[in-house]
């Protein structure tokens, strides 16, 4: 008797075999999930692998991002784009956003601005808030589109209303130059507010700076030490400089020129040539610090070779001064130069050397 199957019987493997598959195939995104957790790479990869051969998204993008970074595998930017590419075409908006930037970058495929243009827009209009914000800096910037601030800012806020920082403050600065939109100081210190409170640095300096202006907000010093602090806690040298200031000229605080050197220095040894000039003219006065024109010298010399308005003319002085004890000069800028260096300041364009050839060739007595 011939086996066969009866029709119901037919229409139910139908049914249940593609959904196996299905199982299947999310079962072994999982275990690849584990195993990358686990740190397995390999294994990770291999799941990955066998679920996305067989269409499975998620496991598209993983394995495409494995290829990316080089791990589990040899690093490989053209598989991974071929697999974003999957991804990106069955709607993924990370995949579309990845694919953008490849195309942006021309990393594993040819650099191509109009399709990382055409792929960042399926993104956004996806509502991923990192794809609005860069294509936002594309029609800012007019790259790979047609230049236009007016869409540009619309696409910041976009991604700012989503909570983007980056997005904010662009939204802020638009607002601020009015550029694609009316301008308003007021909106836009409210945007940066908003970056300022998630974090953003560059938000948490600029809105300091409004405080002590009044600009978009009542002047408040208070308030603008506190943003300050904030970026400067992060590292701003710009924050650190103008915090030196508030101590300078006693700015919503005590007047007190040993915390302003403190901040100058700060600022100073990040290679701030506003701060490198301030501290040369404290120890030039002997104000906040013990008066050491060596110092002043060695930090003049820094901000001039920055070009900082005045710093060559105060730095020729200086020189005249210091010429008249010639080897105490000499031998104090190598201490100097050496004190820096132990800083970690960058000496690159450190000039302290100029004093001493001008004697090269010729015998130094004490």
């Amino acid at each position: 008797m011939r086996n066969s199957l009866t029709p119901g019987v037919l229409l139910l493997a139908l049914l249940v075999l593609p959904g196996q598959a299905f199982a299947d195939t999310r079962s072994d995104y999982k275990r690849g999930l584990e195993a990358y957790r686990d740190g397995e790479l390999m294994e990770a990869a291999d799941y990955f692998k066998r679920s996305a051969d067989k269409g499975y998204l998620k496991a598209q993008v993983e394995l495409a991002g494995m290829y990316l970074r080089g791990e589990g595998l040899e690093e490989d930017a053209g598989v991974a784009a071929s697999w974003y590419l999957k991804a990106a075409r069955q709607g993924d908006a990370g995949a579309q956003y990845q694919l953008a930037e490849l195309f942006r970058e021309g990393k594993g495929v040819t650099e191509d601005a109009t399709r990382a243009y055409r792929w960042l827009r399926r993104a956004a209009l996806q509502g991923l808030a990192e794809a609005q914000y860069d294509l936002g800096l594309a029609y800012l910037h007019g790259d790979g589109i047609r230049q236009d601030s007016a869409r540009a800012a619309r696409w910041f806020l976009h991604a700012a209303e989503q909570g983007l920082a980056l997005a904010q403050y662009r939204l802020a600065a638009a607002y601020f130059q009015g550029n694609g939109v009316e301008q308003d100081q007021t909106l836009a210190a409210r945007w940066l507010e908003r970056a300022a409170k998630q974090g953003d640095r560059q938000s948490q300096f600029d809105l300091g700076m409004l405080h002590i202006d009044g600009t978009g907000v009542g002047q408040d010093y208070d308030q603008a030490k506190y943003w300050l602090e904030k970026a400067a806690g992060q590292g701003s040298h710009q924050a650190q400089y103008n915090i030196g200031l508030m101590f300078e000229r006693g700015l919503g605080v005590e007047r007190d020129l040993g915390k302003a050197a403190e901040w100058f220095l700060k600022a100073a040894e990040k290679g701030d040539p506003a701060a490198q000039f301030s501290l040369a003219k404290l120890y030039v006065l002997g104000k906040g610090l013990p008066r050491d024109y060596v110092m002043a010298y060695a930090w003049l010399n820094l901000a001039a070779a920055r070009e900082f308005p005045t710093a060559s003319r105060s730095l020729r002085i200086l020189e005249e001064e210091m010429a008249k004890g010639e080897f105490t000069a000499v031998l104090h800028c190598f201490t100097a130069g050496a004190e820096l260096a132990r800083r970690g300041v960058d000496l690159g364009l450190y000039a302290g050397q100029r004093l001493v050839d001008r004697h090269q060739g010729h015998a130094i007595q004490p």
